[in-house]
């Protein structure tokens, strides 16, 4: 074929292809109006108009404002009911976004504001944006338009899981979920669209064909795990709230940016604090109301008592406030009839509900440009009320008759005796819900976690409170178990936060603020100090009392002592199953376990603050050796047989579980290797692994090896093995056999430790050399015994050839028993803390 052929073949080609363009154009419809497409459906108007068209199952979303930022909020509104799985009802999350319109299309785009420029040059914030990568979070295909506005169909984007629980549920080891379509609907009564917020609510089932154990005991079928999400689409405030900035010295949880507008002296990461937008109703009044009041609304299931508790403890804040020159700021108000708790303009107080007893919580949403806190949520586990009548059940175990007011609530006894009149089970409950209440509305106020508090005078509600036990006389008082009220640190934080400055007076009052409250000595350390186990300042610790943690802990250990003396069947009411006694013997038996921690921090301790230059404070001050060689003392006391042990007449009484009762264990029982018996020795392993684990830790045995640096008198890793090894394998045998047993317990804690810490690869070669040392030392020791009694011949035996397989490097000949877990000891839930 010619050139002049082929081109005349093309040219062909391309007017057919062109007529048939046109013909195509021809027959296509026009593009339908909205007003067209949604007629004869329901629709509401609102911040984003919603349309819904029943014969399709469709939702029909008209977007107008492209380009326009707003908050895409997306939360359970019913939860799985598991602790660990940590889905509860309320649970949240959300993204700054916007729609963007590209041609045929609409995307919902999220921007994140970690990396930003705050600056007026809007070159130079525009630059930052298009350097980070922004997420499209969903893609819909234009159905109608008219004047500007299109006509979207979001059902499949809002039946999809946008929580993403398929990735926890599969994280947690509950098996590989999918989104089951045809099990998925949009839940009309709570879908409406209001001036300022758009809301949406969908029935999302997941599916799996091997679905966990926890999935399958908390959903009636466990391949269709069902649950309503809900979505919000919610205005960013007109006029964005005056940031505050971050002081570490004072608990307000810091919302933390890059900000690369800052100049070359300036720091990069910035950090302003989360709170409530409160305004003066009357400007430059030292006390005045506000403009617009902090409301928060009580779930309408939340049963009385528990109710008047949680709301008086909420209220505690309004004295708080009034220090920072507000008057009625916090209100608690009845949620409306009509009303939807995840509507974003309601922030609640909600009484929540799992299989298993865990932590109740407070989160917020807020503005991510300022930090203007927009819905607060606060979980109020039911759980909680029966762990901590556990708790009071242990600490009273004498007889009485019931308090008539709370067991017909809760069905539950009040077995007092011998206490004040006045301190009923009831009132120790409702004290500790109203301090509970308090703490997690505390959190979505903008509070993070003080543990230092407890050491100045039980100084705020955002520590966590162990019920403080007096012994006066034998005799066991709690009349003052519960401070009521908020502290003086609560103050200061509030004060800082909320306190109203003239703008150019702001950062010197400020500075003057917390100048005063450190001359106070109102110290805040939270959560990285308190909960290591590794931990350095004995004044960050977890449910305590008191700014001297040896006398607490002997005084913990007096009150335990008392309480295992006296503990009995009068733990639980006539007609109960003996059985239940373990669960309140739990909390007795680990009484001071808390107060271990806080003896152990002393040891290889050091006190530290968050200090800011010129502001005085010491950065560090390591714990005299005095009082580290008070603490071990103190430990190795507790590590003593005979502190190990448990009356006999108690063994007599712990029976197993029942038939029946097999799925209503509530995890405060003991664990156990000797079932249907009792494991005293497994209990006793346990508590002796608490102390022993706790001051061979790795990091605190590599401060006590470097501790000789710093002088003799220093308290260092090889005197610490010493003296555990004095008090378990070069103790003298006692003649008593259980005693005997107990102590073999005790030696096996520190073998076991010692055996680990020896063959730690993250271990410093100066800690593993005093393991190994110690080792040899105690294996010379073992080769020149022999028992006459078989058993103890034997574990000698073992011991030997367990240090002998270590040192010819045959470690994996010897499986080790891995210890046994302790039940949860505080009242929040598995070992597990909020």
């Amino acid at each position: 074929m010619t050139w002049k052929g082929m081109g005349v073949v093309v040219l062909l080609a391309v007017l057919l292809a062109t007529t048939s363009g046109a013909a195509q154009e021809a027959t296509k419809e026009a593009p339908k109006t909205i007003a067209a497409r949604t007629a004869g459906l329901e629709c509401q108007s609102g911040f984003v108009p919603l349309c819904w068209d029943a014969k399709e199952g469709a939702l029909l979303l008209e977007v107008s404002r492209f380009g326009e930022e707003f908050l895409y909020v997306t939360s359970l509104a019913s939860g799985v009911g598991a602790n660990d799985l940590g889905l509860d009802r309320g649970s949240t999350r959300s993204a700054l976004v916007r729609f963007e319109r590209v041609g045929p299309r609409v995307l919902l785009v999220e921007r994140s504001l970690e990396y930003r420029a705050e600056t007026d040059d809007a070159a130079l914030a525009r630059g930052v944006e298009q350097q980070f990568a922004r997420s499209v979070l969903g893609g819909f295909a234009v159905e109608a338009e008219e004047g500007g506005r299109v006509l979207i169909d979001a059902t499949l984007f809002f039946l999809d899981d946008q929580l993403d629980l398929r990735a926890r549920l599969k994280q947690a080891r509950q098996g590989t979920f999918r989104v089951d379509a045809g099990r998925s609907v949009i839940h009309l009564p709570r879908t409406k669209a209001f001036p300022q917020n758009t809301e949406v609510e969908t029935l999302v089932t997941l599916s799996s064909d091997e679905p966990g154990p926890v999935v399958a005991r908390v959903t009636p079928t466990g391949r269709w795990l069902t649950v309503h999400q809900h979505h919000s689409l919610v205005a960013l405030p007109a006029e964005p709230m005056r940031s505050r900035r971050f002081d570490p010295r004072v608990g307000n949880i810091p919302l933390t940016f890059q900000d690369y507008a800052q100049p070359l002296e300036g720091r990069l990461s910035q950090r302003r604090i989360f709170r409530w937008r409160l305004e003066k109703a009357t400007p430059g009044a030292a006390l005045s109301a506000p403009v617009k009041p902090i409301v928060y609304y009580l779930d309408p299931g939340m049963p009385e008592p528990m109710r008047s508790a949680v709301r008086e403890g909420a209220l505690w804040w309004n004295r708080v406030f009034e220090a920072a020159g507000f008057r009625g700021a916090y209100e608690v108000r009845d949620l409306p009839a009509d009303a939807d708790p995840m509507d974003i303009r309601y922030s609640i107080l909600q009484w929540g509900h799992r299989a298993d007893r865990g932590w109740s919580w407070g989160s917020f949403i807020a503005d991510p440009r300022t930090g203007e806190i927009l819905k607060a949520v606060v979980f109020m586990d039911s759980h909680r009320m029966r762990t901590d009548y556990n708790l009071w059940s242990g600490l009273t175990p004498g007889t009485g008759g019931e308090n008539e007011c709370f067991a017909g609530a809760w069905g539950l006894p009040d077995w007092t005796a011998e206490l004040d009149p006045n301190t009923t089970g009831e009132e120790f409950v409702l004290a500790r819900a109203r301090q509970l209440a308090a703490h997690e509305v505390g959190h979505t106020l903008g509070l993070a976690h003080n543990f230092a508090a407890s050491t100045y005078g039980r100084a705020s509600v955002m520590d966590y409170p162990a019920p403080l036990v007096k012994l006066s006389a034998g005799r066991i008082d709690l009349s003052e178990a519960y401070r009521p009220g908020t502290g003086e640190y609560d103050e200061f934080a509030i004060r800082y936060a909320y306190s109203v400055f003239p703008p150019a007076d702001e950062e010197a009052a400020l500075q003057r603020l917390v100048e005063g409250g450190l001359k106070s000595g109102l110290l805040f350390l939270t959560d990285r100090d308190a909960r290591p186990a590794s931990a350095s300042d004995p004044r960050a610790q977890l449910w305590d009392n008191g700014d001297d943690p040896v006398l607490e802990l002997r005084k913990a250990r007096a009150v335990r002592a008392a309480l295992l003396e006296r503990f009995g069947d009068a733990a639980i009411a006539e007609g109960e199953p003996v059985a239940l006694l373990e669960e309140r013997l739990a909390p007795v038996y680990f009484h001071h376990r808390f107060a271990l921690e806080a003896a152990t921090k002393m040891v290889g301790g050091m006190e530290y603050a968050y200090a800011v230059k010129g502001d005085g404070q010491p950065p560090t001050r390591p714990i005299a050796a005095a009082r580290q060689r008070a603490a071990l003392a103190e430990l190795l006391e507790a590590l003593r047989p005979e502190a190990l042990r448990l009356p006999e007449k108690l063994i007599a009484q712990l029976a197993p579980e029942p038939f029946g009762y097999g799925t209503a264990t509530t995890g405060e029982e003991f664990r156990s290797r000797t079932w249907p018996a009792f494991d005293e020795l497994g209990a006793a392993r346990t508590l002796s692994g608490l102390i022993v684990d706790g001051l061979l830790n790795r990091e605190r045995a590599a401060r006590l090896a470097a501790a000789g640096m710093s002088g003799e008198e220093a308290l260092t890793l090889d005197e610490v093995v010493e003296e555990l090894l004095d008090a378990t394998w070069n103790r003298p045998w006692p003649d008593d056999p259980k005693v005997a047993a107990l102590q073999q317990a005790a030696n096996r804690a520190v073998l076991d430790r010692l055996l680990a810490l020896a063959g730690d690869k993250q271990a410093t070669v100066e800690v593993r050399a005093v393991a190994e040392w110690a080792l040899a030392d105690l294996l010379d020791d073992l080769k020149q015994q022999e028992h006459p009694d078989a058993l103890r011949e034997a574990v000698r035996q073992l011991a030997e050839r367990d240090i002998e397989r270590f040192f010819n490097r045959t470690d994996s000949a010897t499986e080790r028993t891995p210890a046994l877990e302790p039940p949860p000891g505080s009242p929040i839930g598995a070992g597990k803390q909020k």
